[in-house]
């Protein structure tokens, strides 16, 4: 080493420490409370159409429950499944008083609440007789038809429909 060259004096360039990961920038900080606020807004609207959607799981498993405790009766059956009807029309609907209906205009306003009509023209006509008949005779077929019906109206109704 020669002393009069002063570039031997100098030590080699220092580089600072690197930066941590903590704590993040403002940045982050940001998107981590949309992240956690969105994601509380998504549970909480998925909490409150459990809640509503609750009295259609309820109704769904009455019916199923119907169609194993009275199959060969078929008279009740009909009853059983027009009187699950009335009453989730009165849970769907409260105060538009669709459950008063008589047999064929309760089922034309549950066809009002859904895209597809599931009770057909015929079906109606069938089943404003048989309330007032002393033996009625109810085909399996009508009823597959007023079961899958009530089904399908319980399943893809909608709330608050004009009455």
């Amino acid at each position: 080493m020669n002393p009069q060259d002063p570039l031997a004096q100098l030590r080699d360039i220092h580089l600072p420490p690197p930066i941590g990961w903590w704590p993040p920038a403002p940045g982050w900080w940001l998107l981590a409370l949309l992240l956690l606020g969105s994601l509380s807004l998504l549970v909480w609207w998925l909490l409150k159409r459990h809640r509503h959607n609750r009295y259609r799981r309820e109704a769904l498993s009455a019916l199923s429950s119907l169609g194993s405790a009275l199959s060969g009766q078929s008279l009740a059956l009909c009853q059983e499944i027009l009187a699950l009807l009335r009453r989730t029309a009165r849970t769907a609907y409260p105060g538009a008083g669709i459950e008063a209906e008589l047999i064929p205009r309760l089922l034309q306003r549950l066809n009002q609440g859904c895209r597809k009509p599931p009770f057909g023209q015929t079906l109606q006509e069938q089943l404003r007789d048989i309330p007032y008949q002393a033996t009625p005779d109810i085909p399996e077929q009508l009823l597959h038809e007023l079961q899958s019906g009530a089904q399908y109206w319980i399943k893809r109704h909608r709330r608050g429909m004009p009455c």
